[in-house]
């Protein structure tokens, strides 16, 4: 019998975001109202709306003359056979039917109930929830599956994705390879907006939604849940929520609901516990240790959660639904979570994972007592202070409070509170040192806790604050408290020297007395010895007693002192020439202990060490290498304009950079750092100055280079620092007051340098001065005295590029002066050195002034040398070899030897040897 279908109107369904589904259901409708047979199984994860879906297609099906006959499948019910074909053969008028299980005749029964339904009109079966329905009703659904299909007849199946069947009958075995798929997805974007409008008044804007699709990824059962929660948080204020605030949205009944759900699965629950509470450090094997359950169950738990639609299917471990998770949290007692995140942190510092990721665990234990984990709150809270998230690093530090801790341990985590404070609001910060330390019983731990923030202090801004606890701990001594007085004194000078413009006068003003007062304690006599030769050095006047005191500094054992930012002015050992003091130096800085400098990482000072000693050798390549490298890491920290180790980097990075020629590449550094325009008032800002005037010396701009030296000059003469053992400024002004012509204050600074030169007493700086005056001078003769002066004390320096530098310009000042021959062993000179710098600029000048030392020809000799094969023939018979002549003259080697090859030929020689004399020979007579 076939049946016409019934025309009506359209079902008023509302079912959001379904629309493509509701239009195949109207098609298979259609389709079996017509006398075909259909069946459709439709698959999704739980709570993606296959129910409501269902609910629809029955409306519509009524609405176009279907008799239909639903069923549900549950849990309990499982075991109740012909549970599920019971409900439909009340729909199918079949009240009176036998249908009692394993009777085949029941089956028989079912069969013609449903035909004689189908024989007065078409006929929908749906059984929602198949997977769980009972064994003997999904026999009967395969029965009449196979007798139907003649019949209109449209049978639909619902299953949950990735659910076990309860009869261990998959649904394809049930339904067959005919069947029909419908794979449910959660709603859009669009389809979520829909849903939102239509369960609120409240506006609903775009990132609101966006949110909401992130955190359920459209599951309407879960966007309806999270409703609940916004409505129960919020009232009507819904249109006001943010989208952080819907991330933190949880709803304990989800979590109860899951938590029964997975009961039959075996250690499912455990699993998914495990993996809400590790969060994004979750990984397999983290998770089974978690959740004690045995790895290999772990695995095959894991995967059905993944089939399940729960967890993603990915390599990492996570919901799929941050919602969910958030509810499974909720649903745990806040002891169980304590415990489970105390749990979770250990294994995770078991596993050497970051600080962060321990310390976020330890942070949502309150109550669980975590004393191995202090250390690990406090670093995370620095870091987190360091990183701007100042909130969260006072939440760090006020869980510490909460364990037992000694008075040392927490007058030093109040006083790290105070840090934190100070940072978002001064006053505030101020006021709890003040409580801080009104507290503290014991004066001397005030003390060292103190020297800890001192030693801590980085920015200029953290600096004020550890001078202000410093100064009030200091108000606190007695007279008794001799030493302990005057460490903290020494300390607050320190930080305060390398500070902005007036603490470092102030550190200034005390210098004489900290160096007249010597302590007794054998530390205390190393530290010193630090002041002194830092004092000496900053005032330029005695380079022995310098190098005196830092030889005893570092003869005792490692002291944190040695890594502040301004004591690093202790590298002036590289430039005193003196190599047993700085490998002494480098060798007491290398130590593999924690920094305080947050911006810092270990081997961080050794490396810079390294790199400022190259540079001073003229070892420009190693230097690069070591300066580089830390500029990166400096870089990816964001330390740049903070730190002073990664401003003194960036400046010793350009010195290098202009050295080696590559000046598009410092000026790139110094743009990227931040440094191209006005520079603040600090200390280390100054050879920031210094390293700039030298680029733009280095590349023509000599106004810029004068007015960036002049501030640094201002700069360090209000400071009351200005040694050239700290920044040389003066040589380099010289030469860019001449550059612009101006030769009488180019004259009058090299004088003053001299001066300076000679108090501070070090081959090198009396080098550097007597170039300067050679430079300067206006005296050929007392010029070229000065300039070979210079040679002769650069030569007793480690300092290979001043050297070369200085037999540069005598080679140039004796040709000008037209004796090349005197000039061309002090240029060849320069030529060698300043290419095993391989300072480009330097080798292309030196170079230069060697080829006009050559002797003056016509078109070329009589032997007919071209002009390139005489340049080359000249430099080897001044006994330059052969790479010398390729880096001058920017030829390769294999160029070079073609061309000595040429000149042997034309000129009948067998080798350089020969050379001088064959060349003076055949030089073409000057005119008559």
């Amino acid at each position: 019998m076939v049946h016409r279908p019934v025309l009506v109107p359209a079902a008023q369904t509302t079912c959001l975001g379904r629309e493509a589904e509701l239009r195949t259901m109207r098609a298979l409708l259609t389709k079996v109202a017509v006398g075909r047979s259909a069946i459709v199984t439709m698959t999704g994860e739980l709570g993606v709306g296959k129910s409501v879906l269902f609910d629809a297609t029955a409306e519509l099906a009524r609405s176009m003359g279907f008799t239909v006959a639903v069923g549900h499948g549950a849990r309990l019910e499982t075991h109740l056979d012909g549970g599920v074909i019971r409900q439909l053969a009340d729909d199918l008028d079949g009240e009176d039917v036998d249908l009692r299980p394993d009777r085949v005749s029941s089956l028989e029964a079912f069969y013609r109930l449903v035909r004689r339904a189908a024989e007065k009109r078409p006929v929908l079966i749906i059984v929602d929830d198949i997977h769980v329905s009972d064994i003997w009703s999904m026999r009967s659904m395969a029965y009449i599956r196979r007798r139907t299909t003649d019949q209109p007849v449209l049978i639909m199946l619902g299953s949950t994705t990735g659910h076990p069947p309860a009869g261990e009958v998959s649904l394809q075995e049930l339904t067959g390879c005919s069947a029909e798929t419908v794979v449910l997805e959660g709603l859009d974007v669009r389809g979520v907006t829909e849903l939102l409008k239509a369960n609120t008044a409240a506006p609903v804007h775009a990132d609101l939604a966006a949110a909401c699709f992130d955190v359920s990824k459209g599951n309407p059962y879960l966007l309806h849940s999270m409703l609940g929660a916004l409505r129960a948080r919020f009232g009507g204020e819904i249109g006001a929520v943010t989208p952080a605030e819907v991330r933190e949205l949880a709803a304990p009944d989800i979590g109860e609901q899951l938590r029964v759900r997975l009961r039959p699965l075996p250690g499912c629950a455990e699993l998914v516990r495990a993996v809400a509470v590790l969060g994004d450090e979750a990984t397999v094997d983290m998770v089974a240790a978690m959740s004690g359950v045995d790895y290999s169950q772990a695995l095959r738990g894991l995967d059905a959660l993944v089939r399940l639609r729960i967890l993603c299917n990915s390599h990492t471990v996570s919901f799929r639904h941050p919602f969910v998770r958030n509810a499974v949290l909720r649903d745990l007692p806040v002891a169980t979570r304590a415990a489970d995140h105390a749990r979770a942190a250990t294994l995770l510092a078991d596993a050497d994972a970051p600080d962060v990721q321990v310390a976020a665990h330890l942070l949502q234990a309150r109550g669980i007592r975590v004393t191995w984990g202090l250390d690990v709150l406090r670093r995370a809270a620095r870091d987190a202070a360091h990183n701007g998230d100042l909130d969260h690093a006072l939440a760090l530090l006020e869980r510490v409070l909460d364990e037992p801790l000694t008075p040392d341990e927490r007058l030093a985590v109040q006083l790290e509170l105070v840090h934190v404070e100070f940072l978002g609001d001064s006053a505030k910060g101020m006021a709890r040192l003040r409580e801080a330390l009104a507290h503290a019983d014991d004066v001397r731990s005030a003390v060292g806790q103190a020297v800890t923030m001192l030693l801590r202090a980085c920015t200029a801004h953290e600096a004020r604050l550890a001078l202000s606890i410093g100064l009030q701990v200091q108000s606190r001594l007695s007279s008794q408290e001799k030493d302990e007085l005057w460490e903290l004194r020494a300390m607050c000078y320190l930080a305060a020297a390398g500070n902005d413009l007036g603490l470092a006068l102030r550190a200034s003003l005390f210098t004489d007395e900290l160096e007249s007062e010597k302590p007794d304690a054998p530390r205390l006599r190393q530290l010193h010895s630090v002041i002194m030769s830092l004092g000496h050095a900053l005032r330029g006047d005695s380079a022995l007693e310098a190098v005196r005191y830092a030889d005893e500094a570092l003869a005792g054992d490692r002291m944190d002192v040695f890594v502040q930012p301004f004591v690093f002015t202790l590298s002036t050992c590289f430039l005193v020439d003196a190599p047993e003091l700085s490998d002494k130096f480098r060798r007491m800085i290398g130590s593999t202990s924690e920094p305080h400098d947050f911006h810092l990482r270990k081997g961080t000072v050794v490396s810079l060490a390294h790199g400022m000693d190259f540079l001073a050798a003229g070892e420009l390549i190693r230097a690069k290498t070591f300066l580089k490298w830390q500029m990166r890491l400096f870089e990816e920290l964001g330390a740049v304009q903070d730190c002073p180790m990664a401003i003194l980097c960036a400046a010793r990075l350009t010195e290098v950079l202009v050295d080696l020629g590559r000046a598009d590449e410092a000026r790139d550094l110094l743009a990227r750092s931040g440094f191209a325009g006005e520079l603040p008032e600090l200390f280390q800002h100054n050879l920031v100055l210094y390293s700039r005037g030298k680029l733009k010396h280095a590349t023509g701009d000599h106004e810029g280079a004068l007015a960036d030296l002049l501030e640094c000059c201002r700069r360090l003469e209000a400071s009351a620092v200005d040694s050239p053992a700290v920044i040389p400024w003066r040589a380099l002004a010289v030469r860019v007051h001449l550059a612009l012509g101006q030769r009488e204050p180019a004259a009058a600074l090299a004088k003053e340098d001299h001066e300076m030169a000679r108090q501070w007493g070090t081959p090198r700086s009396m080098g550097t001065a007597l170039l300067s005056i050679g430079l300067s001078a206006d005296d050929e003769e007392a010029a070229t005295r000065a300039l070979l002066k210079a040679t002769e004390f650069l030569a007793e320096s480690t300092g290979k590029l001043q050297l070369a530098e200085a037999f540069f310009e005598l080679g140039a000042q004796l040709r000008r002066r037209g004796q090349p021959e005197r000039a061309i062993p002090y240029l060849r000179r320069a030529v060698e050195l300043s290419a095993k710098c391989e300072s480009q600029p330097l080798i292309r000048l030196a170079g230069d002034e060697l080829r006009a030392c050559e002797p003056v020809t016509a078109e070329g000799t009589v032997h007919g040398l071209t002009k390139q094969e005489t340049r080359v023939a000249g430099m080897a018979a001044q006994g330059l070899t052969n790479r010398q002549i390729a880096e001058a003259l920017f030829l390769t080697r294999r160029t070079v030897e073609l061309h000595l090859s040429g000149a042997y030929r034309k000129l009948g020689i067998t080798g350089r040897t020969d050379l001088p004399e064959a060349l003076s020979q055949h030089r073409t007579p000057p005119p008559a």
